[in-house]
């Protein structure tokens, strides 16, 4: 890969809408405004399509499962018909999904041909295990696309570094990790763990933080959040490996244009070679599933 890419990493606060309609008009709008070639939006982002009517709140966090798992397909359609209309492809945050009785923490990738693929949350917090009765994901996936290899890491699971390594051994250039925590302490980790995969696997890591409260979603209390993007600290990079930074619970798109090729290069050709002598720490990489994504 030589070109430029553009990237937007949402950092949104999600909000009740009218109607099913309404939501699709806001989403079409967010994806307008991107002007880019990935939309990343956040991990619970999908918990908007369960945002319909007026304030109607539950103090009970299996309420608000159930009532996501069931909006999902409407999540999913929207976003995959905004990645048709302007060609770009669209990481749709996350949701929970119920799948044979048991909850799950889902993020679905939609590309411009109108195909569609998933990867689940492998360790679900202990809050999504107590409060939402929600299992781990058993694989992880790597999305083959025209805009190179991408993995994704939801949230918490950014915190282990073997789901990241497995991904960049399977061939990731990217890694994308959507999140929503609810503590600035919560943002601080997932912020860290980003820029330690990017070093660790000398790739692009990009961050994309739900933010703000919503009334009457209990869930959604308060979500506090930081957008970025990150390469290994190395030669020809940033100071740091920051390419882009937003500000603290900035409600916006942070765009950013990345040689994603440049980034990777430095495998072979930067000061050091973290990627390639992981293997000196006789750690074992996990397997990968590899799906073909709008091509």
């Amino acid at each position: 890969m030589s070109n430029l890419l553009s990237f937007a990493a949402g950092c949104f606060a999600p909000k009740w809408h009218p109607s099913l309609e309404a939501l699709r008009q806001t989403m079409f709008a967010r994806v307008a405004d991107a002007q880019t070639s990935l939309c990343i939006f956040p991990e619970y982002a999908a918990m908007e399509a369960a945002l319909i009517g007026a304030p109607d709140g539950d103090p009970d966090p299996m309420i608000w499962a159930r009532r996501a798992a069931d909006a999902h397909g409407d999540w999913v359609s929207i976003c995959r018909d905004a990645a048709h209309k302007f060609e770009c492809f669209i990481l749709a945050g996350s949701g929970a999904v119920c799948i044979n009785g048991k909850f799950m923490n889902r993020a679905v990738f939609c590309a411009p041909d109108g195909s569609t693929a998933y990867q689940d949350k492998m360790i679900p917090t202990p809050g999504e295990r107590q409060d939402m009765k929600m299992v781990g994901g058993d694989h992880l996936v790597l999305f083959d696309t025209p805009l190179g290899k991408i993995g994704v890491s939801i949230c918490y699971d950014a915190e282990f570094p073997l789901f990241s390594r497995g991904l960049a051994a399977a061939g990731a250039e990217m890694i994308l990790v959507p999140s929503c925590t609810d503590t600035q302490a919560g943002q601080d980790r997932v912020q860290i763990a980003a820029r330690a995969r990017a070093l660790e696997n000398q790739c692009l890591v990009i961050h994309s933080p739900m933010i703000g409260a919503v009334e009457g979603c209990d869930y959604l209390s308060r979500c506090v959040g930081r957008a970025g993007m990150y390469g290994p600290p190395d030669w020809y990079q940033p100071a740091g490996g920051i390419h882009a930074l937003a500000h603290t619970d900035s409600d916006q798109w942070v765009r950013h244009a990345i040689n994603v090729g440049d980034i990777a290069a430095s495998r072979t050709s930067g000061d050091v070679e973290v990627f390639n002598d992981w293997s000196a720490q006789g750690v074992p990489d996990l397997p990968v599933k590899i799906v073909t994504l709008g091509k």
